[in-house]
């Protein structure tokens, strides 16, 4: 895999320069976040781009990279954050200009934490890096039926784990035990792989291609569709982007999912999804949009926790047990995640998914992707 690494130090002093001076002289405490992720860039061959991101979290939130790698496949080890983590490591030691620098988060999506983390992946039986449910193989695919009493790891459970697999079955560590992280709370369940790309597109899939009892007649779909539509002259500017139609579904960003579960949902399907369907997607949509609100995450929390659980528990009545799986059960740790960093936007992709698709637009050639990238 080639390699092109940016010190941070210098790179985060740069960024800074964009902030007005008022803003970096108050500060004593700099907070940053990382990404790791794969981003294909092109459709004819397997090369993929695994940037190492860094975001500094002030208004507004600025990304840059850290570490660049292309490779043709996924890396098979995290021989490439190494620099990374040497460069974080003599940040916290030494600060950055007088200012003290913390790391928020890591944030990933679940296969990522899982490499990152270097657990077992979330398809696995004990896929979940927040508690220690066993999964149960059902419709050829792990699910995790359990609710409630669920016990939650933590990071002392993580590192004596590891330590074990260390000494007894000859496993490496993941380089980012050496940092001062909660291995377990710093690196949060990403709501728009798992709410928003995961949970809401499922149930909008369920409802047009489920079983019968689920799902919405060809002219219930169509209804929908010319709901969302007449809505787009409504959507305010702040929104990357205006609904589509159902038909759509399998295109529709990230982004669509979001303003679907936290806004435009509750008012498409009001009257045509089943009354006890339309009730359940309720009950997620309002848990979510409170954890999305930086004013009400922390003081309604514990309502929310108690709807999502709802959700996750009505899930396998009405859809079956084949719906139990790793995004669904997520969401019953989703509540913590927002009570740790004030809201779910605190610690959340979307930023680095924006940055992702900007590096891409640098390569305009099949020639040295890599350096096209760096030198732009």
């Amino acid at each position: 895999m080639e390699c092109v690494h940016f010190n941070l130090r210098e790179s985060l002093s740069r960024q800074l320069q964009h902030y007005p001076k008022d803003i970096t002289e108050e500060i004593t405490t700099l907070e940053i976040s990382f990404n790791i992720d794969g981003l294909p860039i092109f459709k004819s061959s397997k090369a993929h781009l695994w940037p190492i991101l860094c975001a500094i979290h002030l208004n507004p939130v600025r990304v840059f990279p850290v570490t660049l790698t292309l490779g043709p496949s996924k890396p098979s080890n995290l021989d490439f954050v190494e620099d990374a983590i040497k460069d974080i490591q003599e940040l916290l030691d030494n600060g950055l200009e007088g200012k003290q620098v913390k790391i928020k988060c890591v944030v990933c999506d679940a296969p990522g934490r899982a490499m990152v983390k270097k657990i077992k992946q979330f398809s696995g039986y004990y896929g979940c890096d927040k508690c220690t449910q066993r999964g149960l193989w059902v419709s050829g695919r792990v699910t995790y039926p359990d609710v409630d009493n669920l016990t939650l790891h933590t990071n002392e459970t993580y590192r004596t784990e590891m330590a074990r697999r260390e000494k007894d079955d000859d496993v490496s560590l993941s380089p980012f035990v050496r940092l001062p992280l909660d291995m377990v709370n710093q690196f949060p369940i990403d709501y728009m792989h798992q709410a928003c790309l995961g949970v809401t597109k499922k149930m909008i899939t369920e409802w047009m291609r489920g079983e019968r009892n689920v799902r919405m007649s060809a002219g219930q779909i169509n209804q929908v569709s010319q709901r969302l539509l007449s809505l787009r002259k409504a959507i305010p500017s702040c929104f990357a982007r205006k609904p589509r139609g159902l038909e759509n579904i399998d295109r529709w960003k990230a982004t669509e999912l979001r303003q679907f579960a936290v806004y435009t949902g509750k008012i498409v399907l009001k009257g045509i999804l089943a009354d006890e369907l339309y009730d359940h997607f309720m009950a997620f949509s309002v848990a979510l949009s409170l954890l999305l609100s930086p004013n009400l995450a922390v003081e309604h929390n514990s309502y929310s926790s108690e709807l999502m659980t709802y959700f996750v528990a009505k899930t396998k009545e009405l859809y079956g047990d084949h719906f139990m799986v790793y995004n669904v059960h997520s969401m019953l740790h989703v509540p913590a995640e927002a009570m740790n960093f004030g809201t779910l936007d605190a610690c959340s992709a979307f930023p680095f998914e924006n940055f992702l698709g900007k590096l891409k637009r640098l390569i305009r050639s099949g020639s040295q992707p890599l350096v096209q990238v760096a030198k732009r």
